[in-house]
C-alpha cells in the first residue's frame, strides 16, 4: 500500500492534478428520425458526438422515427435521462410538424401548437439541464424529396407533403423557442444553404447533397451538423470540449483533457505493476491522481 501512495504523490508532484469520476453524465438527444438516424447512418452526427464524449459522458440518442412535437410533449419522460446529470442536451423537431396539413394530416401540427409544445419541452428539459440547445428543423430540398421519397411511393406527379417554404415557417418558431427560452439555437435551415449556395442567378440548389432524400441527411449532411454543434458548444459551452492528446489525437486517453467532464475511473496508464489496487483504493479518500490530465502537451499548459 505505501507503495502506491508514493506513486500517487510522484504523479501529483509531476503536474496539474485531476480526479477521475465514479459514474458518467449524460449527453441526450432528442428529435425525430435525423436524430434518430444520427447514430446509424454513416458517419452520423451522433455516433461522432459519442466520440467526442467518450470515457466522459454517455450520449443517449432518443431520436423517435417520424414524431412530432406533440407525440413527443406526451412521451418525453419516457426519453429523459436516468443519470444523476445531464451536461448537454439536444431538442430538434420540427420535420414532421411541418407537413402538409391536407396530404399528411397524421404528423402535421400546427405552427401555434408547434411552437407550444416545443416550449413545454426545452423548458421539461432545461429542469434538469443548463446547456440545451435547440435545432430548426432542415430546409426541404424539394427536387430530391419528390424523386426519391415521394414519387417512389405515391407515383410519378404526386403532391409534395413537405416544402422549403413551409420548414422556414417552423425553423422561425424554434428559433424563437430558443430565445425565449434562453437556450442556444442552430439555424440549420439556414446553415445548411449557406454551405452549398447556388451561382449568381442559378435556380440550382446545390446543398441537396446534405440529404439523401431530401429530408433526411447524408454522410456530408451529418458532419455538417456535428461541425455545427461542436463549434457552438465551443462558443457558449467551452468547458464541455474535450481537447485531444497532442500525441495521438485522441480524446479519450490521459493525454485528453476537458474543464468540465472528468474521465470515467482511472485511465490504464495509472496501473502500474506497483499499483493495482492502489487508483482503486483511492475511491474511498480525497480522490486518485490520474496521468497528468494533458499536462505533458506543451499546447495546452498553463502559464501561472
Amino acid at each position: 500500500v505505501s507503495r502506491g501512495w508514493a506513486w500517487i504523490a510522484r504523479m501529483a508532484a509531476a503536474g496539474p492534478p485531476a480526479v477521475f469520476a465514479f459514474s458518467r453524465p449524460a449527453v441526450l438527444l432528442l428529435g425525430d428520425s435525423i436524430t434518430q438516424e444520427g447514430s446509424t447512418a454513416v458517419g452520423g452526427w451522433a455516433s461522432a458526438l459519442a466520440g467526442h464524449f467518450s470515457r466522459r459522458a454517455d450520449v443517449l440518442n432518443r431520436g423517435l422515427s417520424g414524431y412530432n412535437t406533440r407525440w413527443a410533449s406526451n412521451v418525453l419522460d419516457r426519453c429523459l435521462a436516468p443519470h444523476e446529470s445531464t451536461v448537454l442536451a439536444t431538442v430538434w423537431y420540427g420535420a414532421n410538424d411541418a407537413a402538409d396539413a391536407t396530404l399528411n394530416p397524421r404528423q402535421h401540427v400546427p405552427l401555434d401548437e408547434y411552437r407550444k409544445h416545443l416550449t413545454n419541452i426545452v423548458r421539461r428539459v432545461r429542469q434538469r439541464c443548463d446547456h440545451v440547445v435547440v435545432f430548426s428543423p432542415p430546409p426541404i430540398h424539394e427536387a430530391s424529396y419528390r424523386a426519391i421519397f415521394i414519387e417512389p411511393r405515391q407515383g410519378i406527379g404526386a403532391p409534395l407533403d413537405r416544402s422549403l417554404e413551409a420548414s422556414r415557417r417552423y425553423a422561425d418558431v424554434a428559433g424563437e423557442v430558443a430565445a425565449a427560452t434562453s437556450c442556444a439555437f442552430i439555424d440549420l435551415w439556414a446553415k445548411v444553404q449557406a454551405a452549398a449556395p447556388a451561382a449568381e442567378g442559378s435556380s440550382d440548389q446545390p446543398w441537396g447533397r446534405f440529404f439523401y432524400d431530401g429530408l433526411h441527411l447524408s454522410e456530408e449532411g451529418n458532419k455538417l451538423v456535428f461541425r455545427e454543434l461542436l463549434a457552438l458548444v465551443g462558443e457558449r459551452f467551452p468547458d464541455l470540449v474535450v481537447e485531444p492528446c497532442c500525441h495521438t489525437g485522441k480524446r479519450d486517453n490521459s493525454g485528453s483533457s476537458c474543464a468540465a467532464l472528468r474521465p470515467h475511473l482511472p485511465f490504464h496508464d495509472a496501473i502500474s505493476l506497483e499499483n493495482q489496487g492502489m487508483p482503486f483504493l483511492g475511491w474511498q479518500s480525497q480522490g486518485t491522481i490520474f496521468g497528468d490530465g494533458g499536462a505533458s502537451c506543451p499546447k495546452r499548459q498553463k502559464v501561472a
